[in-house]
């Protein structure tokens, strides 16, 4: 016969129910959780079912603390479950980011567009950084090729960046390739940045506002 542990819940604050087991103290869950797990005082339940308890309590709280999370911006899921990891949610991460992706709440196509464009227009990244920065968020490389082709560059648009921020770097051939190496590292290719500085040594434009 299969020995069976009796079930008691003692209500706390926030809405925290605190389970125990035969009296012994087990886990502090959340009232919602209770009711979704059928879960009452008196109930009886086996070795294997406090187990599946437990595996469902992980995952809700991996959820909540996920939900969180993405409640102050948007994630990848490589970057919500290294953060979950990170916090203690080893157990239930993965199971809880595959929720949310179901529900549409974590997308990393969609992620990929709106962090891209953000590290193209915020933080002006060529597109070799960009594709970079993609990758380490765990983007498949299909959709950084997608997102990385749909981003519009031009020589006026790096010029004015450069005169933004280089500028005083350009009365020199040293300070001239300090510059080329600074956007080298931003992600830009040596032809754009090439061009980019030839619109400037003509003087095409007056890129100092923009």
């Amino acid at each position: 016969m299969t020995n069976k542990m009796k079930v008691r819940l003692k209500n706390g604050k926030n809405n925290k129910v605190h389970i125990l087991l035969d009296g012994e103290y087990k886990m502090t869950v959340d009232g919602d959780f209770c009711l979704l797990a059928s879960l009452y005082d008196g109930k009886e339940i086996t070795e294997e079912e406090l187990l599946l308890l437990e595996s469902e309590v992980n995952v809700r709280r991996a959820f909540n603390k996920a939900s969180e999370l993405l409640s102050r911006r948007d994630h990848s899921e490589k970057e919500l479950l290294f953060k979950l990891r990170q916090k203690g949610f080893s157990e239930g991460a993965e199971e809880a980011v595959e929720k949310l992706r179901g529900y549409g709440y974590v997308d990393d196509r969609r992620f990929a567009f709106s962090y891209a464009a953000e590290l193209k227009d915020l933080r002006h990244f060529g597109k070799r950084r960009i594709e970079q920065e993609l990758f380490k968020k765990g983007i498949e490389r299909s959709v950084i090729s997608e997102v990385v082709s749909s981003l519009e560059f031009d020589e006026n648009e790096l010029a004015a960046l450069i005169t933004r921020k280089y500028s005083k770097n350009l009365d020199t051939e040293k300070g001239v390739q300090k510059t080329i190496n600074a956007l080298v590292r931003a992600g830009y290719g040596y032809g754009e940045i090439k061009d980019a500085l030839a619109v400037l040594a003509e003087g095409e434009g007056d890129f100092s506002n923009e």
